[in-house]
């Protein structure tokens, strides 16, 4: 698999070799806001706490994780 391919396979931003170098900067930038959106659709979905939730009000679906401290 070339370098590149698993992140156009889930739609993230892939950058030809042929680019101008002093455009790295805003390959960088992309590349943090797409895992940006990865981090905000996690927390969207997954909940961290220290308490063990109460068993109401939670979504199927949704995953809880009780925080190690």
């Amino acid at each position: 698999m070339a370098i590149g391919d698993k992140a156009a396979s889930k739609g993230l931003a892939v950058f030809p070799s042929t680019q101008n170098h002093g455009l790295g900067y805003q390959n960088d930038n992309q590349r943090g806001d797409d895992i940006a959106d990865v981090i905000d659709l996690i927390e969207r979905r997954f909940t961290v706490q220290n308490a063990t939730p109460s068993g109401t009000g939670h979504v199927i679906g949704d995953v809880w994780i009780k925080s190690a401290t």
